[in-house]
């Protein structure tokens, strides 16, 4: 009977063993269960630059800076960004709670708390807002208020260039206007 206990104790050992040993990894998934990027660097207090055929039209300020593995977008948090125009000088600047920068097309997306600046004085204000390089527009379907010297603009959809001079609101359009060109009336 002896040798029966130790030949189960032997038994249960092997068992263990090999369920101890198994080549399964570990995988860490998001809230909806599908398979979560892990994260391949982190940055603090670090910059992004972006460039258009060797000149630099955007450079990006963060506390965090996060690359993950098989992704192609870098995420980040408390950013900064300073746009430049072909000469080099700046043209605006933004500030954001977070975003990502799409690296293949240069393309910059931002949320939360979204404001920007032009070197004309022109704010705007929205919750979310990207931008695209490739075709230089300012896109979002949040609400945007826009702040120029004389005037407030406000309404849902924005499409615009860089310089928020030349800008579309799509709906509910309201605002407080001091001063109307004659040929806009």
């Amino acid at each position: 009977m002896k040798n029966m206990n130790g030949i189960n104790i032997l038994i249960l050992i092997i068992i263990l063993l090999l369920c101890g040993c198994s080549r399964d990894e570990a995988i860490s998934t998001d809230s909806s269960g599908k398979k979560a990027p892990t994260t391949e660097q982190v940055l603090l207090n670090s910059q992004i630059n972006l460039s258009q055929q060797g000149r630099t039209t955007a450079v990006i300020e963060a506390d965090y800076i996060e690359k993950r593995f098989g992704e192609k977008n870098t995420y980040a948090k408390v950013i900064t960004a300073h746009f430049y125009d072909s000469t080099g000088a700046e043209t605006s600047w933004l500030v954001a709670d977070s975003g990502e920068v799409a690296e293949l097309n240069n393309q910059l997306e931002v949320w939360g708390n979204v404001h920007v600046t032009t070197k004309d004085s022109i704010k705007l204000d929205t919750e979310s807002l990207k931008w695209d390089q490739s075709k230089n527009k300012v896109v979002t379907d949040d609400y945007v208020e826009i702040h120029t010297k004389t005037n407030i603009v406000r309404g849902y959809g924005f499409e615009s260039d860089r310089t928020l001079k030349e800008f579309t609101i799509k709906r509910q359009v309201s605002g407080q206007f001091e001063k109307l060109p004659k040929d806009s009336i």
